[in-house]
């Protein structure tokens, strides 16, 4: 069987028992270096997945999910941010389940003092990165590229916003010890690390700032 799995986005508390019975009792386990990395994995085949390699990758770990449990780790929950891969998942013509895990999404919003109704995601971590579009009262959230290229272009449309007086939070390392939540000016972008996302918040009718939940995380 093939499954794809949600490991939380990065604190290990956060990976759900689910998740880790169904990574114990894989014998390939693949996925992106940065979400293997952090995984136990002693004993088990790993398969390191990047943009190169995946297509290929993935149609030989559908083949070999018809005799033995495969396991795609991917960082927070594959259903909320992973769309790329979900497409691939469904042209396998394989079975496969989703373990649902915790999405940074849920931290960001925590973070930020927000909730699902009042904002709209939009992911840019990708091959065919997801345009930015107005969306009303709503508050963006918004997962970084991972090219410096992409990172330039996201802050110049940043810029549009911060001209208009939007707060704009960049956040990142979410739950890792490394984690920084901070009110950026756009060219803050352009340096962020690979687990990174922006919150544009242009309402008076929600906050603007993050909570007290941030654990002293704001700089």
């Amino acid at each position: 069987m093939l499954y794809v799995v949600g490991v939380g986005p990065g604190d290990p508390e956060y990976i759900t028992l689910k998740a880790l019975k169904t990574l114990e009792r894989c014998a390939v386990v693949a996925g992106w270096r940065s979400v293997v990395e952090r995984l136990s994995l002693d004993g088990k085949e790993v398969v390191y997945l990047t943009y190169q390699n995946q297509e290929a990758e993935l149609r030989r770990l559908a083949e070999a999910s018809l005799g033995r449990d495969v396991c795609i780790a991917v960082h927070g929950d594959p259903a909320v941010s992973d769309w790329e891969l979900m497409r691939r998942m469904r042209g396998l013509g394989v079975p496969y389940e989703v373990v649902s895990g915790v999405s940074f999404l849920n931290v960001a919003l925590a973070r930020a003092g927000l909730d699902a109704a009042h904002v709209v995601l939009i992911s840019q971590h990708a091959s065919e990165p997801q345009e930015i579009a107005e969306c009303g009262d709503r508050a963006l959230v918004i997962v970084t590229p991972p090219d410096p290229q992409g990172r330039r272009r996201l802050a110049e449309r940043l810029r549009e916003y911060a001209e208009r007086g939007c707060a704009i939070y960049l956040m990142e390392d979410l739950t890792l010890p490394t984690e920084r939540v901070f009110l950026a000016v756009p060219d803050d972008v352009t340096k962020a690390g690979a687990l990174s996302a922006v919150v544009v918040n242009c309402s008076h009718g929600i906050p603007k700032s993050p909570t007290s939940e941030t654990r002293g995380a704001v700089h």
